[in-house]
């Protein structure tokens, strides 16, 4: 039985964490990645590891810089919807966007949208591209 008992803690702990996403306090969190407040919730973005550690970051392109400099074991990660702020969307599932009319705060114009309706109608009068 003492056996058991901290393998079930573990189980109790991470059962515990919350798989989904949680709001940063803005002007307070800081992005993992580039270290700015994060104060627009329209790019923000966020993981959350296998452990159970969050991660913020203030634009989509932190999140992917993040992603491609350190290798860990992602459980979760989400963007937000650009016409929704404080509605996250799964990343793997949202529409990227890239428009130069769009000012993101890492400064390549990238949002995210719950469809791929949703980012044609933002694009019909704009330049800019879905991208995958």
């Amino acid at each position: 039985m003492k056996k058991f008992f901290p393998l079930a803690l573990i189980v109790l702990y991470v059962s515990c964490i919350r798989n989904e996403p949680i709001l940063p306090e803005i002007g307070r969190e800081k992005c993992a990645h580039c270290s700015m407040s994060i104060v627009d919730l329209r790019f923000h973005s966020q993981l959350l590891t296998e452990k159970g550690r969050r991660y913020y970051f203030d634009s989509i392109e932190c999140l992917r810089a993040y992603e491609k400099t350190n290798s860990l074991p992602v459980r979760s990660s989400w963007v937000a919807d650009f016409e929704h702020p404080k509605k996250m969307i799964v990343a793997s599932e949202a529409v990227y966007v890239r428009s130069s009319e769009i000012r993101s705060p890492m400064g390549q114009g990238m949002l995210s949208f719950s469809s791929k309706e949703r980012a044609e109608i933002f694009l019909k009068n704009r330049a800019g591209e879905i991208i995958p």
